[in-house]
């Protein structure tokens, strides 16, 4: 008897003009392996061992690939796979928006663009629309797609940043791995995989096709991302009666209170404490801080700033003694504006070694030190001056003794360590950079004996010069310390962690299939996919 003769389906045919939309979806999704090298931020003139991991992305216009940010970050060199392919090609890097969470790779083997054609990007999607994820989470070496619907369109923390933008929420299985596939509808891209929930089930959050075109289109005009801009200014909502009527404005529900403005933003120029923001470019605020989005859905005003680039211009409108006016203000960048970085991604730590004194630029990745827990685990004067710092002047940093290595010439210091540096004889520390001038000019004075640094809590520590010039050479040695400063303050080009030798230390490592460990945010309940 001859076997039951089988109906092809359209996804067995070998004529792309017969494929479905999903067939020709899967076939432009990428699978990236990625090999990387962290920066140390305590110990900082060490690389952490390189590690390997896997995410998604997806072909669009330009011969471009778009993936993840926290996919590739710091990383030694990056190979890419087609869907049904067995060969990995070599992938460079083109631009990187750390903000929000999104990059762009390229291949040069032409073998690589042969059958592949662009996604094209739809609109955000309604609540309770279809999608369909694709991508290659952890579980399996081969394409996964799954289905859900969407949850909601809110305004959310980026982990992989910090950064808080418009994200859609649906409740498909989003997996370590899955970051950066796409989220379909039909044979549109709405979105980008790229976090889920920890301790939840059916909670996974994708960026929406308004963010990443934002972000494509800002590297075409500018050859790189210039990153998502801000006013600068903290703001409380208006709810309370008796506040709006302390404050001369109608009982209309309309309006947020400025209550602190960061002195180096540019609406410090314009804008004042207690003055009441009604209006963002024309769009009214309510009393709660969200606007109109579409039907039966409201945002926080943060969308209508963080949907412009750094450099553009906002009209607010605002009363101030009662009296309404409107003025405009240009943008800032948060990055210039922040006390300590909340981020230092694809970036080796700047450090000064100085008597067995190590000192470095407090930030939030040295806090990681402490773990995932850090802002609890952490130094509590750390931790408040990373929360609630403010820059006063250009350029400042929060110099910290971060260690003490060991020596007769740092005898009894050995404790001292986790504070500011205040001074160094007497003259006030503006940066690491300035304190680095400080030590090196006073070494060069004649009848300077001593180098006096003064710490928070008190805190003295002095130092024989002398003896510092007799032990340095020893201390660097035997902590295996190639220079007693970082490249950028040797007046070197900064390499990159990926331009770096790791040391050959071992680390253990939690795997997935094949040895291949996946990358998680360690800050954050939500959790990068």
């Amino acid at each position: 008897l001859e076997p039951p003769k089988l109906e092809r389906k359209l996804s067995d045919s070998l004529n792309q003009n017969e494929w479905s939309p999903l067939d020709n979806a899967l076939q432009s999704v990428i699978k990236i392996f990625c090999v990387s090298a962290t920066p140390n931020f305590y110990v900082p003139w060490q690389i952490h061992p390189q590690r390997s991991s896997s995410s998604s992305g997806f072909v669009i216009e330009g011969r471009r690939i778009i993936c993840n940010a926290h996919g590739i970050t710091n990383h030694v060199y990056i190979r890419v796979r087609k869907h049904g392919d067995a060969t990995k090609y070599r992938a460079k890097l083109l631009a990187t928006g750390h903000d929000c969470d999104l990059a762009l790779l390229t291949v040069d083997d032409e073998n690589f663009w042969r059958g592949l054609k662009p996604l094209q990007f739809g609109k955000i999607p309604a609540l309770q629309a279809s999608v369909i994820v694709i991508g290659y989470p952890k579980g399996g070496d081969c394409i996964s797609v799954t289905k859900g619907v969407v949850s909601r369109v809110v305004i959310a923390t980026y982990s992989h940043s910090n950064q808080v933008l418009l994200c859609v929420q649906i409740d498909a299985a989003i997996n370590s791995g899955n970051s950066g596939g796409p989220a379909l509808q039909g044979d549109k891209v709405v979105g980008v995989a790229f976090q889920g929930m920890n301790k939840a089930q059916n909670i996974g959050y994708i960026i929406p096709a308004t963010v990443v075109q934002q972000f494509i289109h800002d590297v075409d005009r500018n050859g790189s991302f210039s990153g998502i801009p801000c006013v600068g200014l903290k703001t409380q909502i208006l709810e309370n009666e008796s506040l709006r009527k302390s404050l001369k404005i109608p009982n209309d529900n309309e309006g947020i209170l400025v209550i602190a403005i960061e002195p180096l933003a540019p609406c410090a120029k314009v804008l004042k404490v207690n003055d009441v923001i009604r209006k963002i470019d024309g769009v009214p605020v309510a009393g709660d801080g969200t606007i109109f989005f579409r039907r039966g859905e409201r945002l926080s005003h943060v969308h209508l700033i963080t949907s412009k680039s750094r450099g553009d211009s906002v009209r607010f409108e605002i009363m101030r003694e009662g009296k309404t006016m409107e003025m405009e203000v240009q943008l800032g960048d948060p990055e210039k504006l922040a006390l300590v970085p909340v981020n230092l991604y694809d970036t080796l730590p700047s450090y000064f070694v100085y008597a067995g004194l190590v000192f470095t630029v407090l930030s939030r990745p040295y806090l990681r030190a402490w773990g995932s827990s850090w802002s609890k685990k952490a130094p509590s004067p750390l931790i408040e001056k990373a929360f609630y710092g403010v820059k006063e002047k250009e350029g400042q940093e929060i110099v910290i003794l971060s260690q003490v290595l060991a020596a007769p010439v740092n005898t009894s210091y050995e404790r001292v360590c986790y504070l500011t540096v205040l001074s160094v004889n007497e003259t006030k520390v503006h940066n690491l950079k300035h304190m680095v001038e400080l030590v090196e000019k006073a070494e060069e004075e004649e009848g300077q004996q001593f180098i006096k640094f003064k710490l928070e809590r008190d805190k003295v520590l002095v130092v024989e010069s002398k003896l510092a010039k007799e032990d340095s050479a020893k201390i660097l040695k035997q902590n295996q310390i190639t220079h007693s400063k970082s490249a950028d303050l040797r007046g070197e080009e900064a390499l990159s962690p990926r331009e770096s030798v790791s040391p050959p230390k071992q680390q253990r490592k939690r795997k997935g299939k094949k040895g291949e460990e996946e990358r998680s945010s360690k800050d954050s309940k939500v959790q990068d996919s």
